[in-house]
């Protein structure tokens, strides 16, 4: 690993990439679910010291978004 990449990842920590439109942000430290400011679905986050994860997505707010999408097609 270079020292270049090692720096970009540094940079990184504390970010989760978004699993619907794979957008990099940065969830509230020690928040427990959050959402993407891009595309609005809502996942739940685990911290491990600095480090967040996107455990899962928060089903309800998925089955909302499709409901949504769904009315705006008919």
């Amino acid at each position: 690993m270079t020292t270049g990449t090692s720096d970009k990842k540094r940079k990184r920590i504390g970010q989760v990439r978004c699993q619907n439109c794979f957008e990099r942000f940065s969830p509230q430290k020690g928040v427990d679910r959050t959402s993407c400011p891009e595309c609005g679905w809502e996942w739940y986050i685990s911290w491990s010291g600095e480090l967040a994860k996107i455990r899962k997505p928060v089903w309800d707010s998925w089955e909302e978004h499709i409901a949504e999408t769904r009315k705006k097609t008919k």
